[in-house]
């Protein structure tokens, strides 16, 4: 099985690094990268080619708007799966996040285990589905395979 490839965004140095060690730790997990700056984030998203992305919700100033607008970013061409790391629940923030797309909406004092299982499934979520290839359509002539 392959490693989940997770981005770690967070404006917190500290809390960025203590998620890295958290997720270091586990056998399926590849952390790619842990950025505490916004702009660096994008080509990051992209160097990284990371399965799924840890994100925290930059500049608190317009919450909602900014934390939108990262992930439609942050979206917008890549099969990434995004799940927001936040320290308190609003329900009018995480309707706005979950519209622009996040997989998920989670406190960060999440634990260990039930935060490998939400980057598992939000990877799974994720994954490009292969159309599947009837016998029928294998046939030499069916141009469908050329």
């Amino acid at each position: 099985m392959e490693k989940i490839r997770v981005l770690i965004i967070d404006e917190h140095p500290a809390v960025c690094q203590a998620l890295a060690a958290r997720l270091r730790a586990v056998p399926s997990i590849e952390v790619v990268g842990a950025l505490s700056a916004f702009p660096e984030t994008l080509e990051a998203v992209d160097q990284a080619q990371a399965d799924v992305v840890l994100l925290d919700l930059i500049d608190k100033s317009d919450a909602r708007l900014q934390a939108g607008t990262a992930i439609l970013r942050l979206l917008a061409g890549c099969q990434v799966g995004v799940i927001v790391l936040t320290s308190y629940i609003d329900e009018i923030e995480r309707n706005c996040v979950m519209r622009a797309g996040a997989r998920r909406y989670l406190l960060k004092d999440i634990d260990t285990l039930r935060l490998i299982s939400e980057i598992e499934a939000v990877a799974r979520e994720a994954a490009p589905v292969l159309p599947l290839i009837t016998p029928r359509e294998r046939t030499p002539g069916n141009p469908r395979l050329h």
